[in-house]
């Protein structure tokens, strides 16, 4: 075999490998991206769900005095307002001076839902 017909085959397989390559990576990145979406969306909605539960999902249906806490820390603008023994609460509130040092840590808080009359929920109150 010549020189010349040997680095024409050479070249060829590389060129070969070199898209097999590409081609293999390329699948595994959309696989990849793939994934991380899936995860991704799975993720939100996990936390959304977690979020948007007020009572827990075991226990006499109250919630700690940390756990009022934490809701109120994370209140959004347009949210309902949350009434925390007759001391009303709506959103924006500044985290660091606005939050209540009057909330009992070890105190229980039963959960009331106040609706209108399409049961829309216009204020949560929760009273020890």
């Amino acid at each position: 075999m010549g020189h010349a017909t040997r680095s024409m085959l050479e070249m060829s397989a590389a060129c070969l490998l070199f898209l097999l390559a590409i081609t293999s990576g390329l699948g595994l990145f959309t696989t990849g991206t793939a994934l991380t979406r899936t995860a991704y969306l799975a993720g939100t909605e996990l936390d959304r769900s977690i979020q948007q539960s007020l009572s827990p999902l075991a226990g006499d249906g109250r919630l700690s005095g940390n756990e009022v806490l934490h809701l109120l820390a994370r209140l959004e603008e347009g949210a309902v307002e949350i009434m925390v023994d007759d001391v009303r609460y709506s959103a924006p509130i500044e985290r660091e001076n606005g939050l209540p040092s009057s909330l009992g840590m070890n105190v229980r808080y039963q959960v009331h839902y106040d609706r209108d009359s399409n049961g829309e929920v216009l204020r949560v109150r929760l009273s020890s």
